[in-house]
This record gives structure tokens, C-alpha cells and sequence, in this order.
């Protein structure tokens, strides 16, 4: 059979069940005895009592304070959250952030020098931090939550120069934005904070203000020698520069080729819903026969540059890179223009992501984000594009792209040549740009790098043709013209493309989630590293996205995952011995919730996913019993995550990840009925929550053993009538450019 019909594999979740099994851990040696913790922690209090008495009162609403409280790495497990703790003392957790420390004792014998774990941001009165350094010394070992003590590593004021970023070094009046926490926190607060904001000369734009989950983002003009002041105020977490729009790639030149529009509608069916966020579409080249254009209310007037960089992301997803003979158009595409001759003004940061999210929910299964911030990502703040775009896109309905940003030659030591929001988004396919189409190919100099904050730690996602100086990506241009340019924001939308073209030949068959783990598992990295590539290049072919080689069969499974079990997922192998070598290959995705007042801790979700490889082969305890389930065989882990040591991750780190891709290769003879076991975890604000929902995962496994050349039949023939062929509605020709 030749590959054109060896069809992906569907319908794996008849492949699964779900199955009880028994788990626990033992309790852990603390790295301070009771008596030593507490001495530790009352000089703790009794420093932070004082610099809590320094504070105005205007500063402190109803005498509220927050300080930060650094948990020693070795309990940062949501189980091992200091609730008890907590509650007992009148504190509560309104956020927090990951942070590198170096402990004092760590009560084990082996261990790293420094290690990631989590500072958690702790509110309550005044006179419950009074009350906690007054009371401590009468604390006894036998509570619980008093035993939680154990597990502080420093108890500190937050300070004001701890909570300023990016302030503008000019003496003029400047745009701030200032977030706040709010999590539990009545509608007082914001307006103590606008009077206390006044109060210091400042202005606060509380009706511009902007509420995410846990944050509040408000706008404030001040005088950068105010700053300081602002950030004393105890609820503000961070009070940074406006950051501003990147802006638009130049495009490096028009050529002389002319071209013509084919006089034909589009490939794909009008169930194929994309949407595009940018900047217009300019009177000429007329493409509306394949487009549909809105301009939200209130808008201000198009920006010509704005519609040439509009123009060209829109030609991309329609046509792909451009030659003299352009191809019949992909599919109808609705452009929001959400750009306008006001951008660089203070205000466009908030008015670009209003528009943004004002449509983002419209009923459009693929979206393009090729506009952004002009900053880099950090490791512990989330920006309000991240936190307001990422929260809407949980769930997996929309497959959303993101252009990585074109900073990646800036200085590296300092981030500044990382990730650019939104792309950062676990629930975002984060897109950057390779400098060729050819075989050979390595990251385009211009496309930002990861890693990516953890979760969410393998970013870019991928990376797709971007265009460079050696080979330009040939776009779309004014009056009917082709251009040469360059840029991740042509990246994202030709990867977004594909996607297209999955959606378009297979129709309803799989998901979207269940394309964004397919164009994972597609994706190859060759020997490119994966802070500059991320899983590697997408797939642009539409025969090789859609189907298997002789030598292999991959099937799509999804569905909801379990509540209070774990699921089993059998790799599919066929009937007849395998010989040689066989190549596992697995991709799992979920779009959990989110929190952006946790970045340690962001998703709400995640999994433990244990490999058997031979389910006749379970382990020999020393009593003579046999182990109630198969042997595990390392598969998917933190090392393999990022190649990453496990000092620089965090405490199970790859749990609370949402995509996680790895091969692994067997002797034949090793396996025997091989199956995952996926375990579904769930927490609040990083501690364990008794509101369990369900959520949906997309898996995808391909099976490849080099000496059987009728692999893909042989599984085909062992699950028949389980297992069925996704037969595409159309197929798409092959035009891709040498």
C-alpha cells in the first residue's frame, strides 16, 4: 500500500480504560527539627514586625500587609502547600512567584548547591504578623500545621525596590502599569490604592483597569521618581514601565515578478473557521473573495504600514510562500484590525489586547497572533497579554499561534533575546522562524529563543519558515506586487497553515487540540537544540501531515481523562512478532486553566504519565510478593523535558507541563503489550483542590520498526474495526517551493 492512503489511525481511545492504581509517598525527613525552625522563623517575624511598622497607614488598607515567604525546595509539591499553617496564623496566599535559593540545610544526603522553588506572597494584618512572632514560642511540635514550620526557608517584607521593573529613566511624567494582587481581597482595596496613588501625585486610570484571575492591571500615569513610592503601597506586586507594541518588520524589497490572482474560491469548506488579529488590509491588492474584514467599534483610522504588515500574514495563510504562479487560496480567513494610527500611543499596549479579546471568542476554531509587546518574557511575572488571552483559550477549542518575536539577536545573558508575550501561553503554539525550507535549516537569527517559564518550560513550540537574507520569505504586497521579507510574523501564520490543512482535508475527525499534538509530534528538530527550535520544524506537506509511512503506524487518541483514576493507553502493535529495533514515539497535550497570579504554579492541571513496556514483567520484592502492576521504564521525564538537569527544574516539574513529546527505541523482544498510565492531577494556587474537573487530552503514539516494511498494515489488520483509517473529504496538492 503506498503511503498517499496509509491514513492516520483514529478512535484510540478504544484502546484505553481506566484503572485503580495505588500510590503514596512516605513522609520526608524535614531540613530543620522543630526547635531549630522556630527559632529560625521568630527572628524572621520579629525583623519583618519592624519593617511592617515603617510603613504609612495609607499604605497598608484596613492595615493589610503582604510578605514573602520562601518554601524550601523540597515542598513545593501541591501536598505539601502550608495551608494549615496559614490558617492558623490569619495569613492567606494572594500569589507567588518561582525563585532560585540556596538553603541553609536541606536533611538529606544528596542534593544540589541552589535549586528552584516557590516565594509565596502571604496577606494578612498587621496584627496577625504581631500576634504569629508573640505566640511562637509557646508553639509545640504535635500540630500539624505548626509543624509546617519546618518547611520555611526565609520570612521577609515585600519591599518597594523589589517590586519595580522597567522604570523610564527620563524626569517626565510616564505611563506605569502597576498590578495588584486581589485574590480574596474586597473592592476596597482599589480604591485605597487609587487614593493612596493620588495622594502620592500620581494618576490612576481606574476605568482602564483590568481584572485576571487573582491580578488587577492598572494603568498609572507618574513621575518615574514616584515609582518607588507606588510600589510601597502593600498589595501592588509589580509597578513596571507601559510596556509598547513591537514594532513592524521592515520589508527588504520589492520584486519585480508579477503575479495573478487565480480566479478560484477557496480549498477549504466553510466549516473551516480562521481568524486573523492585525493590522487592516489596504484597498489594493483586492482579496476579499477570500477574506472578511472587521474593524471593531471605536477603533482609530488604518495605518498603511499596519496594512502592508496585515496584508502579508493574511497572503501567507492564504497562499504560503509566493511564487509567480500563486495557488487556489486555502481557506476564507476573517481579518480584525486591531491596530491603528493611535498605536504607540500610552494606551495601545491595553487597546490592542481589548480588541484582541473582544473577538478572540467569536467562533473561530484557528486564530494567528502575529502583534505583541515589545518585551521579553520573565521567569516569575505574567503579563496582562498572557494572563487575559492564555485564561480564554483553555479547553483546547481553538488552535491558537503566536509569533515568537524578532529579538533574537539581542543580548542573551541578560533575556532579552527570549520569548515575547503572548507566545509564552501554555494554551498558545508559540511560533519562531527557521532561515530556510531545505533540509538544511537552523533557527533564523532575528526569531527569539526560549526556554519559556516553567510550566510551559519548551518554547518556542516549533518553528516554521520565516524568511532570512538567503532565502526571503516572498509575500503578498501593495498593488499586486511580490515582496521579500522576513520575520516570525510570517512564521506563525504559515504554521498555523498547516494546522489549516489538517482541519481542511480530515474535517471534523480529530480536534484541534488533537492537530496542535499531531503538529507536535510531526515536528523535527534535526540537530537543532531546543532552546532555539523548541519540538522542531512543522510539517508544510499536506500528505505527509495526514499520513504514516509502510514502516509505521500512528494513531490519534483523545477524550476526557478520568477523575480519581488514572488511564491506561495501550500502544497499538500488531499480532505478529516484531524484529529489531521498534521506535516509540508519543506526543500529550491538554489546555488547562490557568493562574497568573502563580507562575510557578500557572496550570491548574496536569499529569504523571508511567511507561510499561512489558506487562508480563513485575517486580520481586524482598518478602517473595510481586509488585501489583508491570515494571515502569523511564519515558517521559525532566530530563527529558528540556535536557535539563533536575537541580534547575522544579520539584516535578514535568507533572504540570501541557506538552510533552519524547522517542524512545526497544529491542523487539523488550516489549510485550506495552501501555502508559496517565494519572490527572489537579491544584488551586498551587495547593490541592477538592473541585475536580474534568478535562480533555489529545495523544498521539506512532510505532516504527525499520525490518517490517508492512508495519502499517499489520496494525491496520490486528485492530480492525477498533481502530479506523481517518480517510481525508479532499485532498490538498503538493506545492511547495525547493
Amino acid at each position: 500500500m503506498p503511503r498517499e492512503n496509509n491514513f492516520l489511525l483514529g478512535y484510540g481511545d478504544r484502546l484505553t480504560k481506566p484503572v485503580t492504581i495505588g500510590s503514596g509517598g512516605g513522609i520526608k525527613d524535614p531540613p530543620y527539627d522543630f526547635a531549630t525552625a522556630r527559632h529560625r522563623v521568630k527572628h524572621m517575624l520579629a525583623r519583618t514586625n519592624e519593617m511592617f511598622s515603617q510603613l504609612p497607614a495609607q499604605a497598608c488598607p484596613r492595615d493589610q500587609a503582604v510578605a514573602k515567604l520562601t518554601l524550601h525546595p523540597r515542598y513545593i509539591s501541591k501536598s505539601d502547600f502550608p495551608k494549615r499553617l496559614l490558617d492558623s496564623v490569619g495569613l492567606r496566599s494572594v500569589g507567588s512567584r518561582p525563585q532560585i535559593v540556596k538553603p541553609e540545610r536541606w536533611g538529606i544526603a544528596k542534593h544540589a548547591e541552589m535549586a528552584l522553588t516557590e516565594e509565596l506572597f502571604v496577606a494578612g494584618s498587621r496584627n496577625a504578623f504581631q500576634n504569629w512572632g508573640r505566640s511562637i514560642d509557646r508553639w509545640t511540635g504535635r500540630d500539624p500545621g505548626n509543624r509546617q514550620i519546618a518547611q520555611i526557608e526565609k520570612l521577609e517584607p515585600y519591599s518597594a525596590n523589589d517590586k519595580l521593573r522597567s522604570v523610564p529613566g527620563r524626569s517626565t511624567e510616564s505611563m506605569f502599569e502597576v498590578v495588584l494582587h486581589n485574590a480574596g481581597v474586597p473592592d476596597y482595596m482599589l480604591g485605597a490604592f487609587a487614593q493612596y496613588a493620588r495622594h502620592m501625585g500620581a494618576h490612576p486610570i481606574m476605568e482602564r483597569k483590568r481584572h485576571v484571575r487573582g491580578l488587577t492591571f492598572i494603568p498609572v500615569r507618574a513621575l518615574p521618581s514616584a515609582a518607588g513610592h507606588l510600589a510601597q503601597f502593600s498589595f501592588v506586586r509589580v509597578a513596571r514601565g507601559m510596556p509598547v507594541m513591537r514594532p513592524i518588520p521592515n520589508i527588504l524589497r520589492v520584486t519585480s515578478a508579477p503575479f495573478r490572482f487565480p480566479d478560484k474560491d477557496v480549498i477549504a469548506p466553510d466549516d473551516v473557521r480562521v481568524s486573523i488579529f492585525d493590522g487592516g488590509l489596504p484597498d489594493t491588492p483586492d482579496i476579499g473573495r477570500w477574506t472578511d474584514y472587521h474593524e471593531p467599534i471605536g477603533i482609530g483610522s488604518a495605518h498603511s504600514d499596519f496594512c502592508d504588515h496585515g496584508l502579508a500574514v493574511t497572503g501567507v495563510l492564504l497562499f504560503g510562500p509566493l511564487d509567480e504562479m500563486l495557488p487556489q487560496p486555502l481557506c476564507k480567513i476573517r481579518h480584525v484590525r486591531v491596530l491603528d494610527n493611535n498605536t504607540g500611543s500610552d494606551l495601545e499596549y491595553i487597546d490592542v489586547l481589548d480588541r484582541i479579546i473582544a473577538h478572540i471568542n467569536d467562533g473561530y476554531e484557528f486564530i494567528n497572533i502575529s502583534v505583541g509587546p515589545d518585551i521579553s518574557i520573565a521567569d516569575d511575572e505574567i503579563t496582562a497579554w498572557t494572563a487575559e488571552i492564555d485564561s480564554r483559550l483553555s479547553g483546547g477549542r481553538i488552535f491558537a499561534t503566536a509569533a515568537a518575536g524578532n529579538d533574537g539577536e539581542r543580548d542573551r545573558t541578560g533575556g532579552l533575546d527570549r520569548i515575547q508575550p503572548p507566545s509564552d501561553g501554555v494554551n498558545v503554539v508559540c511560533v519562531g522562524a527557521s532561515d530556510s525550507q531545505v533540509n538544511s535549516w537552523s533557527r533564523a537569527a532575528y526569531s527569539c529563543r526560549g526556554p519559556g517559564r516553567s510550566p510551559g518550560l519548551v518554547k518556542p513550540d516549533g518553528v516554521s519558515f520565516g524568511g532570512s537574507q538567503r532565502q526571503p520569505f516572498k509575500i503578498l504586497g501593495r498593488n499586486g506586487t511580490i515582496c521579500d521579507a522576513q520575520g516570525t510574523s510570517l512564521a506563525s501564520p504559515y504554521a498555523l497553515r498547516s494546522a489549516v490543512l489538517v482541519r481542511t482535508q480530515l474535517g471534523n475527525q480529530i480536534s484541534a487540540l488533537a492537530i496542535r499534538a499531531l503538529m507536535v509530534h510531526r515536528a523535527n528538530r534535526h540537530d537543532n537544540e531546543c532552546n532555539e527550535v523548541g519540538w522542531g520544524r512543522f510539517e508544510v506537506d499536506p500528505n505527509l501531515l495526514i499520513t504514516c509511512d509502510d514502516r509505521e503506524a500512528l494513531v490519534i487518541y483523545e477524550e476526557q481523562l478520568p477523575i480519581g483514576q488514572e488511564l491506561r493507553v495501550f500502544v497499538p502493535m500488531p499480532r505478529e512478532p516484531l524484529r529489531g529495533l521498534v521506535t516509540i514515539t508519543a506526543t500529550l497535550v491538554i489546555a488547562p486553566d490557568v493562574d497568573p497570579a502563580f507562575p510557578g504554579a500557572y496550570t491548574r492541571s496536569g499529569l504523571e504519565v508511567f511507561f510499561r513496556p512489558h506487562s508480563g514483567k513485575h517486580r520481586l520484592y524482598e518478602d517473595g510478593t510481586i509488585s501489583k502492576n508491570p515494571v515502569t521504564a523511564p519515558f517521559f521525564s525532566d530530563v527529558n523535558l528540556y535536557g535539563a538537569s533536575e537541580s534547575t527544574l522544579r520539584e516535578e516539574a514535568c507533572k504540570w507541563e501541557t506538552c510533552r513529546k519524547h522517542s524512545r527505541t526497544f529491542q523487539a523482544r523488550s516489549l510485550h503489550e506495552p501501555y502508559f498510565d496517565i494519572s490527572y492531577h489537579q491544584r488551586r494556587e498551587g495547593h490541592p483542590t477538592e473541585d475536580d474537573r474534568p478535562i480533555r487530552y489529545a495523544f498521539v503514539i506512532s510505532v516504527e520498526c525499520e525490518k517490517i516494511p508492512d508495519l502499517y498494515n499489520r496494525v491496520v489488520r490486528s485492530y480492525a474495526n477498533i481502530l479506523v483509517p481517518l480517510r481525508p473529504r479532499l485532498r490538498i496538492p503538493v506545492t511547495l517551493q525547493p
